[in-house]
């Protein structure tokens, strides 16, 4: 399970955001042409604040598959069985002061994507002889009739090797891309011995996924 809370990058920019509010308020600090401008960033680390105090459900693996979910309480979760996941790609992006972080959840469509018009097919037959001697065909296989289910995780604790563990015990069929391939592809992680391998240690086979 992931959960919003505390980061790094969400001190960080709610300290920041404050610290420039604070100066505005001194004399002839303000910059010229922006009067009231702490009214404009005012709610910035309110919304943090409330964000990371929510401790709101982010991300959720257990046997039967994965659920993601949304912000907002009354928009409802999505909910992907693994039999649909393709591949799930984890990417952190940026300075440590203001690292980034998006999950993304490619899962099989259940209708074949439409043919491409002639004008196109010939540049992408070339893209894909291409790709057959520079990309692992398995990597290009994942990318078609599939589509991608995304979350924002910059202000929630998500440990990217307990993850990848999860992954490689829940569904070991589920390839890892982004920053997930460092710690292994499909079946390397969550064997007897591996990190965060054997039991599932929570109810319906649920993990804590935060760090």
């Amino acid at each position: 399970m992931v959960r919003y809370g505390w980061t790094r990058a969400g001190i960080i920019r709610c300290a920041g955001t404050a610290l420039l509010i604070g100066l505005c308020f001194l004399p002839h600090v303000e910059p010229a042409g922006t009067d009231h401008i702490e009214l404009v960033l005012s709610p910035l680390p309110l919304w943090i604040t409330a964000v990371c105090s929510s401790r709101r459900k982010v991300l959720r693996l257990d046997k039967l598959g994965v659920t993601l979910y949304r912000l907002l309480p009354f928009r409802a979760p999505c909910f992907v069985p693994w039999a649909e996941v393709v591949a799930v790609d984890w990417s952190g992006r940026g300075r440590f002061w203001g690292r980034t972080g998006t999950l993304e959840v490619r899962r099989r469509t259940a209708h074949p994507v439409a043919a491409l018009p002639a004008a196109d097919g010939a540049g992408l037959e070339g893209l894909d002889d291409y790709l057959a001697t520079q990309v692992d065909p398995d990597f290009a296989a994942t990318f078609r009739s599939t589509t991608v289910i995304g979350r924002d995780t910059t202000l929630s604790r998500l440990d990217p090797l307990r993850l990848a563990t999860e992954l490689a015990v829940l569904a070991p069929h589920v390839r890892h891309f982004g920053d997930l391939g460092d710690f292994g592809g499909p079946g390397v992680l969550g064997g007897p011995g591996a990190p965060g391998g054997g039991a599932l240690d929570g109810p319906g086979g649920v993990r804590s996924l935060g760090a």
